[in-house]
This record gives C-alpha cells, structure tokens and sequence, in this order.
C-alpha cells in the first residue's frame, strides 16, 4: 500500500512540469491580428466603396510609434477594453479610455498605437470606409 502511494506520488510530480506551460498558455492568451468581422458593398453615392469592420487585440504595452501606416479611408474606432495609445500624423500622443472613440481622416499617417496598459490587452472595433477590394492598410 505504501509503495502504491510513493508510486502515484512520484509519477503526478513528474507530470506536473508538462502541465505547467499549458496552464500558464491558458491564462495569457497568444496576441491575434486584426481580425476583419465583416465587409459590405456600398451601393448610391458610395458605390466602389466598401464599409468594413475590424476587431483589434492588443497585448499589454504592445503596438508601437514610428513612421506609421495609413488607411485608404476614414477610420472610426471604440475602445472595448483597456486603454489605447493613439496619435494621428506624429501629433502628440494621447490615451483613449475604454468607452472612448478615435477617428483617423483619409489619408492621414497613423503614427501611434498600442495597448497604454501593462496589466492587461486592449480590445477595440474598428469601422472603415474603403475602395473596393483594397487592403485595409499601406504603408506610410
């Protein structure tokens, strides 16, 4: 009976190393991309355009500054969860709040972005107006 209990103690310990990184993966969950959740065709003065909406996951004190990227139309975003660094045509860089709203003209150079927080990811949805077919982004 001993020999049992030392038997079964000694292999659980021995399994508890490979169980680790699969619960440490399981709290922290891997950045995603954009993802787009839907795309439509507009149709009278908008024709050629399409309204899209995009979904964006951030990790914690991800994202970055630099010479940036532009969108073939204008953006309109909300902020879900967390807080999002923000700064349009290297303007100073300000902090959207959960609940706040950025918006980004045709053209111009989103030159910052990221998650402000460093406990937790941001989350926030995009809707875009695009031509046709293009691609969501370019660079800058």
């Amino acid at each position: 009976m001993q020999d049992r209990r030392t038997f079964l103690g000694i292999a659980a310990a021995s399994l508890l190393p490979s169980l680790l990184p699969t619960a440490i993966e399981a709290q922290t969950p891997a950045p995603r991309p954009p993802a787009e959740l839907a795309r439509h065709a507009l149709s009278g003065p908008f024709e050629g355009f399409e309204a899209v909406l995009v979904e964006l996951n951030i990790p914690p004190g991800g994202g970055g500054s630099g010479p940036g990227h532009r969108h073939p139309g204008p953006v309109l975003g909300y902020v879900a969860e967390g807080q999002l660094r923000f700064a349009i045509n290297h303007e100073a860089e300000r902090v959207v709040p959960v609940g706040g709203t950025f918006f980004e003209p045709s053209g111009a150079v989103h030159s910052t972005h990221g998650s402000a927080r460093t406990d937790g990811g941001t989350r926030a949805l995009v809707f875009m107006l695009v031509p046709k077919g293009s691609p969501l982004t370019a660079p800058a």
